[in-house]
């Protein structure tokens, strides 16, 4: 045989084996643990809101926490994580439409706010699991037990009914002379009957317990200006703002009626008096939001809902607007701004 035809030969086994060897590097690398999140489908985060925007560039800023603790987890947005969000605009009464709707779209995971968006959400899958931040899973029958939810849901318990008779306190410790307080629930139609009656036990308890009457209202977003009317005619000494899909969205509203007519004014979320109400305690809904992030990480990788026990908060907030104060004409005494977690100049 010529030397130059064995070389060829030589060469051709040659490229052979490194195309073999090739072949075995691709099919390992591609086999890595590291690798595979790469290649895999991206989850579907559905998410149904009540009143507020959903996450996006000109959304509310309290997502970021939540989209940040989920990208330090692995789950980009657009990337490994697909966020398909429906907000009711506050018209409630469309929600179980909605969570049908959504639930549809096969999400991997679910998340929802207010109380009849989570109890839509229930009745529309008993598959799909469910992270609440509901105003109180607990006590609004959404779960029966805290430390073993039932079926698809966990999540958030935020303590907002029981916290009334601490906000009911601030606001006496404020006005020590307060002994008509209103009690405004925003509504498009009707209040969620649970939470209403919940709230009415608690504040009734609180405000007999202190010696004031009390009354409460349901307004639309329609007449606020004209609520906090007859509330100052009505010579109430302050107006507590349960948190609802209507008050929440229009609360810089809220705030200038209720100082324009000269009622102090108390709720439970931070946000509320970055808005312009004179006191809030409770918690930050970003950091709230930032902890659902866990919940929807350990269930987009898995695990039950059932074994995840729902999280009630640890820190409660305590934040006073001076600038509200001074409108009002109110003094707010050092022993409630020593307390704050922070103070609005």
């Amino acid at each position: 045989m010529p030397i130059h035809q064995h070389n060829s030969l030589r060469e051709s086994a040659a490229s052979v084996v490194r195309l073999i060897l090739l072949g075995l590097a691709i099919n390992m690398t591609a086999c890595r643990p590291g690798n595979a999140q790469t290649t895999a489908p991206p989850k579907r985060l559905g998410i149904l809101m009540g009143g507020s925007a959903c996450p996006g560039p000109a959304g509310p800023t309290f997502w970021k926490p939540m989209l940040q603790n989920l990208a330090g987890r692995g789950w980009i947005e657009g990337r490994t994580l697909i966020i398909d969000c429906i907000s009711a605009s506050g018209r409630l009464e469309q929600a179980p439409m909605l969570a049908r709707e959504l639930v549809m779209r096969r999400p991997d995971v679910l998340l929802g706010g207010a109380t009849l968006i989570v109890r839509a959400m229930k009745q529309a899958t008993t598959e799909i699991p469910i992270v609440t931040v509901a105003s109180d899973a607990l006590r609004s029958g959404i779960v029966n037990n805290l430390a073993h939810p039932e079926a698809n849901v966990t999540g958030l318990a935020p303590m907002t009914f029981d916290l009334t008779a601490k906000r009911i306190d601030v606001v006496k410790e404020l006005l020590p002379k307060l002994s008509k307080l209103a009690i405004v629930y925003f509504v498009r139609t009707a209040p969620d009957p649970v939470d209403d009656e919940q709230m009415r036990k608690d504040v009734a308890k609180s405000a007999e317990a202190l010696g004031i009457s009390w009354s409460a209202f349901y307004p639309t977003s329609e007449n606020v200006e004209q609520i906090f009317a007859q509330i100052a005619a009505d010579r109430f000494d302050a107006a507590y703002i349960w948190t609802t899909a209507v008050s929440f969205p229009n609360r810089e509203q809220i705030a200038k009626a209720a100082l324009a007519h000269g009622v102090p004014t108390i709720s439970d979320l931070a946000e509320y008096a970055r808005q312009g109400l004179l006191l809030t305690y409770g918690q930050d809904l970003g950091s709230f939001f930032g902890d659902a992030a866990e919940y929807i990480d350990k269930l987009l990788r898995g695990a039950k809902p059932a074994d995840l026990p729902l999280q009630q908060p640890t820190k409660f907030d305590l934040v006073v607007n001076l600038k509200t104060a001074k409108g009002l004409g109110i003094a707010v005494p050092p022993s409630l701004l020593i307390r704050a977690d922070e103070v609005i100049e």
